[in-house]
């Protein structure tokens, strides 16, 4: 097969159709802000603005998600003139708020009853953070984010949720992790492509993922033949690209490309086909670039930066000795490069999934 066989690229209205997990419309243009922060206050007011007839009490919501977007961006702004330790309590004040917004955004009646960060660390661990009993009564901020993300926690699975394990599912700081020998496993974070194509006769839409066979030996791609990835793809034999290996999706859905209502339904279809891929989205200046979680963890990736910015605040806060041990230990670096790299990402995701829109940091944005 040559590559030009397995599919046309979908457009939607002339636009190219990609892959986002925001629960976006198809073919949707960026959002490009330099201030997520910003752009999802101005998004709130705007909708505040624009309601009518309050017959759902929504303003009231977006008072309260207005006032934990402003509280989200100034504990933001006073960790930029903070140092370590003070400066991960305020990032985690920054990140819980925002993640506020996000429940109330979705539904969630917050203030009505008592709400608990979801974890602890108890006084007897140095590196183990614990869940909380999500049916103790109250509301769990962490576990109604991972629902609402859709990967839900299960306290079944165990209580326990190891530092070093979520720094390994932060793809901000894979690559540091492994150049200090941090991490005994293979690199799991695969950089993919995914295509959303149509065959010739524009009536059935699938998806294709690729990604460079100098991966082969890197990285455990033979679990791309296994389990939910078998389930989801096939190999392709593309005899016009030796550098490339393709995988097709089993799934496809009929469309109609003139019609608005089925360019909602199928988009959604493929959309949540992809998302069972365990597929991480990192955001660059050319846009959203997207790796393959080849050892899918136990919390979303978002949920991961919450709990890794929970044990740094936690630790500032009330464990002096703990936080000169990590802070002058081995990781120490990885640290410091999760600090400084992962809070804009966790800001545009969020504010993407918040908004349903695909929020991107603009080209010409300078440093």
């Amino acid at each position: 097969m040559k590559l030009e066989d397995i599919g046309d690229v979908a457009l939607r209205e002339y636009k190219t159709v990609k892959y986002f997990p925001f629960k976006n419309d198809a073919g949707a243009l960026f959002s490009l802000t330099s201030d997520p922060l910003g752009y999802l206050e101005a998004w709130i007011d705007s909708w505040f603005n624009s309601i009518k007839r309050d017959s759902t009490k929504m303003r009231k919501k977006l008072i309260k998600a207005r006032y934990f977007t402003q509280l989200s961006r100034d504990f933001y702004n006073s960790s930029l003139q903070a140092k370590m330790p003070s400066k991960g309590t305020l990032l985690y004040y920054s990140f819980i708020n925002l993640v506020k917004v996000y429940l109330i955004i979705e539904g969630y009646e917050l203030e009505t009853k008592v709400e608990h960060h979801g974890l602890s660390l108890p006084s007897d661990s140095k590196d183990k953070l614990k869940l909380a009993n999500p049916n103790g009564g109250g509301i769990s901020i962490f576990h109604e984010f991972a629902k609402v993300l859709g990967k839900e926690i299960s306290n079944g699975d165990g209580v326990d949720l190891k530092f070093k394990d979520i720094l390994w599912e932060l793809p901000e700081v894979h690559e540091i992790g492994y150049a200090l020998n941090l991490f005994d496993k293979k690199r799991k974070f695969l950089p993919i492509e995914i295509t959303i194509r149509t065959n010739k006769n524009r009536n059935r839409l699938f998806y294709t993922l690729s990604y460079e066979k100098k991966f082969d030996k890197q990285m455990k791609v033979d679990k791309l033949r296994k389990g939910i990835y078998k389930e989801k793809l096939f190999e392709l034999d593309v005899e016009n690209d030796s550098k490339r290996k393709y995988f097709k999706s089993h799934f496809s859905t009929a469309y109609t490309k003139n019609s608005d209502t089925s360019w909602k339904m199928c988009y959604k279809k493929i959309v949540n086909d992809i998302n069972a891929l365990n597929i991480t989205p990192m955001l660059t200046r050319q846009g959203y670039r997207y790796y393959l979680d080849l050892e899918p963890y136990r919390l979303h990736r978002l949920s991961s930066f919450l709990g890794f910015a929970y044990y740094i605040g936690t630790v500032a806060r009330y464990r002096p000795t703990l936080n000169e041990e990590i802070l002058k230990g081995a990781y120490q670096p990885i640290i410091n490069e999760a600090i400084i790299s992962c809070p804009i990402q966790f800001f545009y995701v969020m504010v993407s999934h918040i908004t349903k829109q695909i929020c991107a940091i603009p080209m010409a944005k300078i440093e």
